[in-house]
């Protein structure tokens, strides 16, 4: 621990602070709440460990997690349907953004309407226009990753991935030639980085002096330039701002930035467009970059996968790229891409709230969460149970694909689907609404490494083992696996 401190604060003496100061933190968040009737379990070192000795307890009911700088309830998947349509006034995504992900710095939760209005019905509205620059970037932003390796080749797949999730999400974002900029590139990877680790640091401090120790932060020193840069780099393009949308032909990309100034009444400001901008480098580059490397393992790993997939492609691409039209039949790519999801998903549990209501938050077992009380769905057991899955723990990549053939559940089992049994994108009106945009990439990434580059893992080795941060799971940045161009 006092090794990633060192390295993620950049001084030794300020790590000591820091870590001493988490103890204090754990007082004043008890101090501030008050107490809840509700079991307690304390994380020493394994989360999933004690979320399933706490579900295992108390399976229908309500539990507190307390870890190093944070308290939160964690409830049952008989709240989802509970969840799923309260309003803000409520209970509060935004609220839990801003505090948890320190708004203040890295722009989350903070209150940015024209960003929600275009992510939640541009985005989806424009499915084709933003799948067109995928296929058109692909090529490009693998190469660059990857090279073209003729002999078996060691690669690092999380630093090669984020390279790749921010050369196509910024070509969809803000188009060429900024989206191909290597200061551009670095920014927008180092963003993502910096905004996870100063949360990591920040959250063991207690609030009355976190704003002190804030800015000694390399992380936060960082945040603060990136806003800058964003800004400047984003003044060309407002000063002379393109009226013509893309096209599944042409692709030129850059169609994410005019829907975001659309959403304003007149010119946004670089600040506000920079916002945006960020916000949504954060939501698609950190995640898809995650679920990209995981994939790779799993790839590098469960080998018998790869052939099938290759064939499907084969068969319905028909020498193609991928279109709206025939994406929608790669339903084994598809099931591979969700299967990789249940194990490996983004956290521990999902469906963030702080609640607001003045009443507090009433649940199906007759517990009442009160006003201003942080709370999350156990995502962990979801993804386990064998009452949904059958053999949980075994990776099956076809699984999914699978379930859709069976009457009814043609459209049930896709990856972008939420439900109770799904929460890993959240569900309700605050599902993630990026989540068909992230699958597509994927999908595009994944078909174009299948189709050109053989992997595996190196001899004698296992798969990369998963590393949590608090509910956080993050895949080995320093894991490696093997590829090469194929014949």
């Amino acid at each position: 621990m006092t090794n990633m401190y060192d390295q993620w604060t950049g001084s030794p003496s300020l790590t000591v602070v820091l870590l001493g100061l988490a103890t204090l933190t754990f007082v004043i968040i008890r101090a501030r709440k008050p107490a809840l009737d509700l079991p307690r379990f304390e994380v020493t070192s394994d989360v999933a460990k004690t979320i399933e000795e706490a579900h295992a307890q108390y399976p229908e009911d309500p539990f507190i997690l307390s870890m190093v700088g944070m308290e939160l309830v964690i409830l049952p998947r008989s709240s989802i349907d509970v969840l799923k349509a309260l309003p803000e006034n409520h209970v509060s995504i935004k609220k839990h953004h801003h505090d948890v992900f320190l708004g203040q710095y890295t722009y989350m939760g903070t209150k940015a309407p024209e960003f929600d209005e275009a992510m939640r019905y541009d985005l989806p509205r424009n499915t084709l226009t933003v799948l067109a620059s995928f296929v058109a970037e692909v090529a490009y932003a693998v190469e660059q990753s990857f090279g073209q390796p003729r002999a078996w080749t060691s690669f690092q797949p999380r630093r090669g991935m984020s390279r790749i999730a921010s050369l196509m999400s910024g070509r969809a974002f803000v188009g060429l030639p900024l989206s191909r900029d290597e200061t551009w590139i670095q920014a927008t990877v180092t963003y993502t980085q910096d905004v996870t680790r100063a949360w990591l640091v920040l959250r063991t401090i207690p609030w009355p002096i976190r704003p002190l120790i804030a800015g000694l932060l390399p992380q936060v020193r960082s945040l603060k330039y990136q806003r800058r840069m964003t800004e400047e780099r984003l003044k060309p393009l407002l000063e002379t701002p393109s009226t013509q949308q893309s096209t599944a032909d042409d692709a030129p990309g850059g169609d994410m930035l005019r829907w975001f100034r659309q959403r304003y009444p007149g010119n946004p400001t670089p600040k506000q467009l920079a916002r945006d901008q960020l916000l949504a480098t954060f939501a698609s580059i950190y995640n898809l970059s995650n679920a990209l490397t995981y994939l790779i393992f799993d790839l590098a790993s469960y080998p018998e996968h790869i052939e099938p997939l290759r064939a499907e492609l084969r068969e319905v691409l028909q020498g193609e790229s991928i279109n709206k039209e025939n994406i929608q039949r790669l339903k084994k790519l598809d099931s591979f891409i969700r299967e990789s999801q249940r194990l490996s998903p983004p956290s521990l549990a999902n469906m963030p709230r702080i609640v607001t209501h003045p009443r507090g938050l009433k649940l199906p077992s007759g517990h009442v969460i009160p006003h201003g009380t942080r709370v999350m769905v156990r995502a962990h057991t979801l993804n386990m149970d064998p009452l949904l899955w059958s053999n949980p723990a075994t990776f099956d990549g076809f699984r999914f694909a699978t379930l859709r053939d069976q009457p009814g559940n043609a459209f049930k089992y896709q990856h972008a689907t939420t439900g109770t049994d799904n929460i890993n994108f959240g569900h309700g009106i605050w599902a993630c609404p990026g989540r068909h945009f992230a699958s597509s990439q994927m999908k595009v990434v994944l078909a174009h490494l299948l189709l050109h580059y053989d992997i595996k893992l190196p001899e004698g080795a296992e798969k990369p083992q998963q590393q949590h941060f608090g509910l956080a799971i993050v895949p080995d940045e320093t894991a490696t696996v093997l590829i090469k161009l194929r014949e």
